[in-house]
């Protein structure tokens, strides 16, 4: 039975990660949050909160950022896909 498992494709693209990354807002300082899961065209993120990040702004992970976009919230949590 395959009640609760993700689309084969779709999983096999994203990886577990937990890794530090931040959110980099024009105006406020770097937010520190976790990368739960990443593909090269989305993430879910972990942070102490949500407030104030707006629905688009840049994610540094490691040397690298990506553009994103935020198509879903939940407390502590940010769905985002990259441009």
């Amino acid at each position: 039975m395959t009640f609760g498992k993700r689309n084969t494709k779709e999983a096999a693209g994203r990886q577990q990660r937990n890794t530090r990354a931040e959110i980099i807002v024009p105006g406020q300082a770097p937010r520190r949050c976790e990368i739960v899961s990443i593909s090269d065209t989305a993430a879910e993120l972990s942070l102490n909160s949500v407030f104030g990040i707006g629905s688009t702004f840049d994610l540094r992970v490691g040397g690298r950022t990506h553009h994103a976009r935020v198509v879903r919230r939940a407390p502590g949590t940010l769905y985002v896909t990259f441009r």
